[in-house]
């Protein structure tokens, strides 16, 4: 073990997790027990963790009263068929009961967030620091598997924050990121100069690991090849954000000499499932998060997620607007984690600039997640210096959030871009959401 990741192991979280009653270290040393029990062990944790949510989901305003209209009541919930009976919960629900859906009884600190709405719909929601750990912990057992390791260099291709960021906020950020060596990268505003900036970053840092939304990566895989760049081999590429197909698997092990982790998350829950290193579909994050299909089969459907931790504000049966399908049978890793075979339905399109350049489909729901009297959206790029976003909007939008977003578009696609918001009341979706 290098002294650095003894550092960040042995003494920086130990004591973060001290001083501030943080749980996130035992959390990973629980999951790496966890990840080795039997598929009956595995279903009785997430049964004992259900019904601990389930004592606090009929406290919190929102659910007391859809489950009464629902005529369910916390003693009829005794198995796993019972609990498949209780309504969904959608998107447009937590939006619109944001505060009738936190839990009147918790009193400890709520962490404000959003989704980027990659399905045209952000949500708003909060989280507890304890649902945070949990998720941190599980995000970082996909790296163990990659057999990444803290404080080995680490370059991530994503996006930059919204608008302002507090100073202490920016400080708390670089130190963590020099701590364990971790460079991240603005490929909202993408070209050549871009790319070849970053392979000139790329060989001075020699990360062990790269993460990166699927179209940043598609593009600068491209660049690479096109250009003959030699690059040093990450150990391994984790992707983000956007569905994977067996053609940027193919991409990624010719161009970077590495292979491609998929990884399917959210802002909701951040870590949902993952690769393991035989690549055989995703291992749930059983211990923290259960998944359904809601329409069991061979055929992609609906998927319900439920945070098993979150007692702030408990998101159970949640319709988190991607389709997919369960796999049946063990994983040759030998973990009993469930798996989903598939994920479909959140492939974004790329974007131009007038000058040429690429831009992920990302920017946008990265954006629209900063203003609150959005509830849905579609954009359109009619021309490369003008876009039509269609909402609906739950009030005016104010020249605040206006403000906001023509200034960012200008800040990616250039200052004489129009941006034409149109209010509408409702935008029609596809199958896959």
């Amino acid at each position: 073990m290098s002294f650095r990741r003894f550092l960040i192991e042995q003494v920086a979280f130990p004591l973060q997790d001290a001083a501030s009653g943080r749980s996130y270290l035992s959390n990973r040393r629980f999951l790496e027990r966890s990840q080795w029990w039997g598929a009956e062990q595995l279903r009785e944790h997430q049964w004992s963790e259900l019904c601990k949510l389930l004592d606090v989901a009929f406290q919190v305003p929102h659910y007391r009263e859809k489950y009464s209209v629902a005529g369910a009541v916390r003693g009829d919930i005794r198995t796993w068929e019972d609990y498949a009976r209780l309504p969904k919960l959608t998107r447009e629900e937590v939006n619109r009961n944001r505060e009738r859906l936190t839990n009147p009884r918790f009193t400890k600190r709520l962490v404000a967030s959003a989704t980027g709405g990659s399905s045209g719909t952000p949500t708003r929601f909060f989280l507890t620091v304890e649902s945070y750990d949990w998720r941190r912990a599980c995000r970082d057992r996909l790296y163990d598997w990659t057999g990444a390791a803290f404080g080995e260099p680490t370059l991530l291709l994503w996006g930059s924050p919204i608008g302002k960021v507090a100073r202490k906020t920016q400080w708390k950020s670089k130190l963590v990121a020099l701590l364990i060596r971790s460079t991240t990268i603005n490929t909202f505003s993408q070209s050549p100069a871009m790319w070849a900036g970053i392979c000139e970053q790329f060989r001075h840092i020699r990360p062990k690991t790269v993460t990166a939304y699927v179209s940043s990566l598609e593009a600068f895989c491209a660049y690479v090849e096109q250009h003959d760049v030699r690059l040093p081999a990450p150990r391994a590429v984790v992707s983000a954000a956007e569905a994977v197909f067996p053609g940027t698997r193919e991409t990624v092990r010719r161009v970077l000499g590495s292979t491609l982790w998929e990884n399917y998350g959210s802002r909701e829950f951040m870590s949902i499932a993952c690769e393991c290193e035989q690549h055989a579909g995703l291992h749930i994050q059983a211990e923290n998060i259960l998944v359904e299909a809601e329409q069991p089969g061979p055929s992609p459907s609906a998927l319900l997620v439920t945070d098993l931790h979150n007692y702030g504000m408990p998101f159970l049966r949640y319709e988190i607007g991607d389709a997919g399908r369960m796999l049946d049978g063990s994983c040759g890793c030998g973990r009993e984690l469930p798996r989903l075979a598939t994920i479909d339905g959140r492939l974004l399109d790329v974007l131009r600039t007038a000058d040429g350049h690429v831009v992920p489909g990302e920017f946008f729901p990265h954006l629209v997640k900063d203003l609150s009297e959005v509830r849905q959206f579609q954009v359109q790029q009619l021309a490369m210096d003008g876009f039509v976003i269609r909402a609906v909007l739950d009030r005016p939008l104010s020249e605040t959030s206006r403000c906001l977003l023509e200034r960012e578009v200008g800040k990616v696609f250039g200052s004489g871009t129009s941006v034409e918001i149109t209010a509408v009341d409702q935008i029609p979706t596809l199958a896959s959401g």
